[in-house]
């Protein structure tokens, strides 16, 4: 039984981490750290409460953190856990640059510790079997990905906006599209990246990074990958509607990915021999992260190699990469980042 300290106990900690803890056999949340008295609240009984993070890893004997904080501070707490001698499992996006990420991945290597990102887009069972399908060669080699991810953020008005500026002035748009440029090297089995071009557009919004930004990138595997990702999508009106498609060429057949309005998602697999089309239904984050702590769990118990549809810290480095460099770009051709005015 993996023994869980978690930092930070916000929206996202009390609808999907929380609620994940306790849909696991291997994992169980001991304390929690958070600065506000009523996230320390929503843990509920039973659960030591510290109002510091160093107070919480000095006091109790964890053998696992979970950091689910704001993405500005997710290196100092996590460099400390593994300091502690905890293993982490650390929120999407890894750090706010490229240079925190190698100082997280740094501390894991000094000393010994395992840490896991939450990129749980994984274990959709979508992207599970598009992995297979790859793995069997059902398409040949892949020569080109293309992602479409738009959706509203959490709209421009309402009790979600100053969450969704929160983002754009963290990582833009990217803190959720962040996750198709992972899944492009989980189908793939890694890369590195080369050859980033972006564009973004702020849509008359006064936010750090763009509302919505296009990317285009060539993986080592020999994958190029196209990304359009939006937090503008519908984001101005009270409709909802959000649009979501992948498309994967192969030298031997395609898979195509397409989520309706109701976020019903058709995958389809067309090559040489055969086709086949599968259905999947929305899961919650709170419905795939047991399966991410699962994972983890067997992993430091064992000391084993985690599986791959596990994302490492390198995972975690290789996103940020991009990331950066694409919003670095965007901004600098743009005419709307809050760094050029």
């Amino acid at each position: 039984m993996i023994r869980f300290g978690l930092i930070g106990c916000g929206s996202h900690s009390q609808w999907a981490v929380m609620p994940a803890m306790q849909n696991t056999q291997n994992c169980r949340l001991v304390a929690v750290a958070d600065i506000a008295p009523a996230n320390l609240e929503s843990a509920g009984d039973g659960v030591a409460k510290y109002a510091d993070y160093r107070e919480m890893l000095a006091k109790e004997k964890v053998d696992a953190v979970y950091v689910a904080t704001p993405c500005d501070v997710h290196c100092e707490p996590t460099v400390a856990a593994l300091r502690a001698g905890a293993h982490v499992v650390c929120e999407k996006p890894m750090g706010m640059t490229v240079a925190e990420c190698r100082r997280m991945l740094d501390a894991a290597r000094t000393t010994g510790r395992l840490i896991a990102i939450d990129f749980e887009v994984r274990y959709y069972p979508e992207n599970a079997q598009i992995r297979r399908w790859i793995d069997e060669g059902r398409i040949g080699r892949v020569h080109a990905i293309h992602m479409d991810r738009c959706w509203s953020g959490h709209k421009n008005f309402g009790g979600l906006a100053p969450r969704r500026k929160r983002f754009l002035d963290l990582s833009g748009c990217l803190d959720c599209g962040i996750h198709m440029l992972d899944l492009a090297r989980f189908f793939t089995d890694g890369g590195d990246w080369r050859d980033i071009q972006a564009l973004g557009g702020w849509f008359g919004e006064t936010v750090r990074f763009p509302t919505h930004i296009a990317i285009q990138a060539r993986l080592t595997t020999g994958a190029m990958v196209t990304l359009n990702t939006s937090f503008a999508y519908t984001a101005s009106i009270k409709e909802g509607s959000e649009f979501n498609n992948v498309t994967i060429v192969g030298t031997h057949g395609v898979i195509e990915v397409q989520t309706d309005r109701e976020s019903n998602t058709t995958v389809r697999v067309v090559s040489d021999n055969r086709s086949e089309t599968l259905s999947a239904a929305e899961l919650s984050h709170a419905a795939v992260i047991p399966q991410l702590l699962e994972d983890f769990a067997a992993a430091v118990e064992n000391g084993s190699p985690p599986p791959a549809r596990m994302a490492t810290g390198e995972d975690g480095l290789a996103a940020q990469e991009i990331v950066d460099e694409a919003n670095q770009q965007a901004c600098d051709k743009g005419d709307c980042c809050i760094e050029r005015r």
